[in-house]
């Protein structure tokens, strides 16, 4: 399985199609070196345009869907491990699905078209079955999104010069746009996925210079004034009473990426490194229930990219870059569950999915800087284990230095330390609260030296 760290580094900025991912970080970075994050390439089982990504916030056994084009419909429940095709059940093959999003674990809607008519699917037994609940000639749906299991929001192009806004307040089954009129100015349209909704807050973007916003749910409607003409991608971050603080966001990404901390009456521009692509989509991370504190964001574009920033920087740096294929979306989880999610995922035009792993809930520390005579992996302790365990080793040379940690089928489940270490000794942690109780095995690679042995994990 292959996989890649990242930096902790904080940015906020771009010229391109982005996804971002908001987390509070509570460790504490003086005595812990490692990086947070690792990206996973996951096994899809198909080739097809992916286009949009829906994760249900939790912190384990975390449940994914994913669409595409053909009708294409993929679900995880076990944090990206195995995914299940559950296309066709009520989906034509003829429609090119945009746009999915959770609402229970049984019950998600997805929306596409065929031409210029767009459907909206409903599955309410976890998508064995789909029913058509709305239709719609032209006025692309292009984003959906829930505040809560009832009441939910999608938005599509202009149809005869009014935005097509509708609201459902009974899990997707029904659909209305009564009181929901937003004139068209211009020829503006929507994108796909720009959409974002937390406590009061309803955003969606446009090509035209605005994002349409309704600050108390969806009763009223007005726009801010972007500083990009393209709102590809937004995301609303405020505090647990749904009401600005100084530390709320709304990020804006087209070619370029800017955040306000004042609803949009002034923006910020961040900087990234590529500026030729749109941004596609803005992520939260763990601990989301800490609204008060972003801490760090991540952002896929449409290009073979995903970038990280942390908040307190004005720079988005290149983490990840996929193997093949262009990213269409990543993953956003809306969800104030204390603890947030552990994974985000984002999709590619190739079928490709990549797993953001933001939380890999272990730490490194050196023990000793007296040099040892060689490289040394100890048994970890305790043994067994719930949840937590420590692994100490020894450094000989400069170097890189890899603990990798396998479950019994031989699957990475994590990785603790990786990255360049001076000779000294050293102890790495494990939090296992996401896995599963079993037997484990952990190996230590650096400099030629490879060691392994057995834990076991019991909750």
């Amino acid at each position: 399985m292959n996989s890649r760290q990242v930096r902790l580094q904080i940015s906020l900025g771009g010229n391109m199609k982005l996804t971002f991912l908001i987390a509070a970080f509570f460790i504490h970075l003086i005595s812990y070196a490692q990086p947070f994050w690792i990206y996973t390439e996951q096994n899809s089982g198909v080739s097809t345009n992916l286009t949009s990504a829906s994760t249900d916030g939790r912190w384990d056994n975390i449940h994914c869907w994913v669409c595409g084009s053909g009708g294409v419909i993929l679900k995880t429940t076990n944090n990206g491990n195995n995914w299940s095709n559950l296309s066709g059940g009520g989906i034509p093959n003829t429609v090119n699905l945009a746009t999915i999003c959770y609402i229970s674990p049984d019950t998600i809607v997805t929306a596409g078209n065929t031409g210029t008519v767009t459907y909206v699917y409903r599955t309410v037994n976890g998508g064995l079955n789909w029913t058509q609940v709305f239709t719609q000639t032209n006025g692309k749906i292009n984003a959906i999104a829930f505040k809560n299991p009832q009441l939910g929001f999608m938005t599509g192009n202009p149809v005869g010069g009014r935005w097509s806004l509708w609201k459902s307040t009974n899990k997707g089954l029904n659909w209305d746009s009564t009181g929901l009129y937003i004139p068209q100015a211009g020829s503006e349209t929507g994108y796909p996925n720009s959409i974002s909704i937390r406590h009061n807050y309803v955003l969606f973007g446009t090509n035209n210079t605005r994002i349409y916003r309704s600050t108390n749910s969806g009763v009223n409607w007005s726009y801010v004034s972007s500083p990009e003409v393209n709102s590809t991608s937004v995301w609303v971050h405020s505090d647990t009473t749904g009401y600005p603080t100084a530390y709320s966001f709304i990020f804006s990404g087209g070619y370029k990426v800017f955040r306000t901390t004042n609803t949009g009456n002034n923006w910020t521009q961040s900087l990234c490194p590529d500026s030729t692509f749109s941004i596609v989509g803005f992520s939260p991370g763990i601990w989301g229930v800490m609204d008060g504190m972003p801490m760090c964001a991540y952002a896929a574009r449409n290009n073979n990219k995903i970038y990280f920033a942390s908040y307190g920087n004005s720079n988005f740096i290149s983490e990840y870059t996929a193997p093949a294929g262009t990213y269409n979306h990543l993953s956003t989880d809306q969800s104030t569950t204390p603890g947030g999610t552990r994974y985000s995922f984002a999709v590619r035009t190739n079928g490709g999915i990549t797993r953001v792993d933001y939380w890999r809930g272990g730490g490194i520390k050196q023990i000793s800087a007296k040099l040892p005579e060689k490289f040394e992996l100890q048994q970890n302790y305790p043994n067994p284990f719930n949840p937590v365990t420590f692994m100490r080793f020894a450094v000989k040379n400069n170097g890189l230095v890899r603990i990798t940690i396998f479950d019994v089928t031989g699957r990475e489940a994590a990785m603790p330390v990786n990255e360049m270490l001076k000779p000294g000794i050293y102890e790495a942690s494990w939090d296992a609260s996401a896995f599963p109780s079993g037997t484990y095995f952990y190996r230590l690679v650096a400099d030629g030296y490879m060691e392994t042995k057995k834990m076991i994990l019991v909750k």
